[in-house]
């Protein structure tokens, strides 16, 4: 009895996780809080400790849960009781969302039409923090074929070398191709060195005989397109 007894006083909270997951279990995401969520996910990276406070603290400096996920993880780890097992965590879990979601909506051998592009692309992005560019690369059907990441950035850049994508395009030999990255920032419209590296790099890919038609921005749930919203390709 007195070994029971001491094991109840190391870990005080234990009939409380068990509540707490079974609730879960019970009820999904509906049937509990925000911050029961951020609870129910620190118990697998804080053994013992009580992390109802520690998920309070997270809710009140971040807002939301997506929040918390893309937070930076030295921002995450200043957090009281949040060390770098708590702070990979979150990350872990946006990383695994978004390999969940690209398998999901896998692009590869979708023939892109102007009702689903946006939403193919978007989901190339999904759970992004800092700037990413992809190229896709296209048969003659334009059924893409090939997604290649091209650069991964800060969160306001994401280089775009010529050479880079005209190599690429040699290797591959498929006639289309299409851009794309991100504007972390809430912005989808394209900055003036968008407009000029798109323009440099769709020059170049002629000499190869490959056809950019689109170069594609998105921030979030928008998503601008060069070729709809700006009419900027040369016409066939």
């Amino acid at each position: 009895m007195a070994e029971k007894k001491d094991n109840l006083e190391e870990n005080p909270h234990k009939d409380h996780r068990k509540r707490l997951k079974k609730k879960f279990l019970d009820f999904g995401l509906d049937g509990i809080e925000d911050h029961e969520l951020v609870e129910l996910l620190l118990f697998y990276a804080i053994p013992i400790k009580n992390t109802n406070e520690t998920a309070h603290r997270l809710i009140r400096e971040y807002g939301r849960f997506s929040d918390i996920l893309e937070a930076d993880i030295t921002t995450l780890k200043e957090i009281e009781e949040i060390g770098e097992h708590s702070a990979i965590l979150f990350k872990l879990i946006l990383a695994c969302v978004n390999k969940y979601m690209s398998e999901q909506n896998d692009i590869v051998n979708a023939m892109l039409t102007p009702k689903n592009i946006d939403k193919f692309i978007k989901n190339l992005f999904y759970g992004h923090t800092n700037e990413v560019a992809y190229a896709l690369l296209l048969d003659k059907d334009c059924i893409v074929k090939k997604v290649k990441k091209l650069s991964a950035g800060t969160v306001n850049a994401a280089p775009l070398y010529p050479r880079e994508v005209v190599k690429l395009a040699v290797n591959e030999k498929y006639p289309y191709m299409i851009l794309a990255h991100n504007h972390p920032n809430g912005n989808a419209m394209p900055s003036q060195n968008d407009l000029k590296i798109t323009k440099t790099i769709e020059l170049a890919l002629n000499f190869v005989e490959v056809r950019l038609v689109d170069h594609v921005i998105v921030s979030g749930e928008k998503v601008i397109s060069l070729a709809r919203n700006f009419n900027f390709f040369e016409k066939e």
